[in-house]
C-alpha cells in the first residue's frame, strides 16, 4: 500500500523555508543597518544576534530533517491506530 506523503513533505519544507527566509532577511537587515550607520560598537552585538539566529536556523533544519524521517517511516499512521 503506497502512502501519499507528498503534501506533508511539501508543507514541512515550505514552513522551514519561510522561517529560514524571515530569519535570514532579519540578519541581513541588521547588518545593513549597522553598515549604513557606521557604528563599529554595534558590530559585536549584531554578531551575537547573528550567531543566535544562525543557531535557530540550524535547529529548524534539524527539525525538518527529523520530520522528513518521521513522514517516511509512517509514524503518524502507526499512531493513528491507537
Amino acid at each position: 500500500m503506497m502512502r501519499d506523503t507528498t503534501k506533508k513533505k511539501t508543507g514541512a519544507r515550505i514552513a522551514a523555508l519561510v522561517i529560514v527566509g524571515f530569519l535570514t532577511a532579519f540578519v541581513v537587515f541588521l547588518v545593513a543597518a549597522v553598515v549604513a550607520e557606521g557604528e563599529l560598537a554595534a558590530v559585536g552585538i549584531i554578531g551575537i544576534y547573528a550567531v543566535i539566529i544562525g543557531a535557530v536556523i540550524v535547529g529548524v533544519l534539524v527539525a525538518l530533517r527529523q520530520r522528513m524521517r518521521e513522514i517516511d517511516s509512517g509514524e503518524e499512521e502507526d499512531a493513528k491506530k491507537y
